[in-house]
């Protein structure tokens, strides 16, 4: 895996900014299905497999968040759901997704500091596989459950460090202790392949959790 992209990045990823990365994003987006995949990525599969078990119906509606270059939306093409949206900041990764025709309406949306193209109760499911590792303004889940149809799905995944007791980010204080969300489940499953690096803030195994609007 390429890693050159990311090295560029601050050490400490607390100081990592969403410029900063859009810009690592848009400069890796073309080499980063290949990067991923070379060492095993089942991430995308995980979440789309937990979505598949609460929303049977294909044809429900769903935004996948932090959608990237689309590998999401190709696992939800595979089994057969054709109603997908998707976000992301990196327009590079986004064109990169439209040009595999997996998702219905594309747009750029910056998670945490822009509003979601999309009016209140339009999704059946939000998923966001990645994203959180650095910090994001915890208003992004008000402003996901806007969209949420009521009893609408936020299927995620966080790194160990990050869905830790410590809550280094406040995601977990964001969701467990609002009136709007309710935890339906949490299990640790593999994200990707095992890395060739001694950076502690990479772990095969993340958090997918689900919660359901209220």
């Amino acid at each position: 895996m390429n890693f050159a992209p990311l090295e560029k990045l601050p050490k400490n990823q607390a100081d990592i900014t969403l410029d900063c990365l859009e810009k690592t994003y848009d400069e890796w987006a073309d080499n980063y299905d290949h990067d991923l995949k070379s060492i095993g990525y089942p991430g995308p599969l995980n979440a789309v497999k937990i979505v598949e078990k609460l929303l049977n119906n294909k044809d429900a509606k769903v935004l996948d968040m932090a959608a990237g270059t689309g590998i999401v939306g190709e696992e939800f093409q595979a089994i057969g759901y054709k109603n997908i949206d998707a976000s992301d900041m990196s327009v590079t990764s986004l064109e990169i997704a439209k040009q595999k025709g997996v998702y219905k309406h594309v747009f750029r949306c910056c998670m945490g500091e822009e509003r979601i193209e999309a009016e209140d109760n339009t999704y059946d499911a939000i998923t966001v596989v990645g994203c959180w590792s650095i910090p994001i303004k915890v208003d992004v889940f008000r402003e996901m459950n806007r969209v949420l149809k009521k009893g609408g799905y936020l299927v995620s995944c966080f790194r160990p460090d990050v869905w830790s007791e410590r809550d280094i980010y406040g995601y977990r204080g964001a969701l467990n202790d609002s009136s709007q969300w309710v935890k339906i489940s949490e299990e640790l499953r593999q994200y990707h392949g095992q890395l060739a690096t001694q950076d502690a803030h990479y772990s095969s195994y993340w958090h997918f959790v689900v919660y359901q609007k209220c």
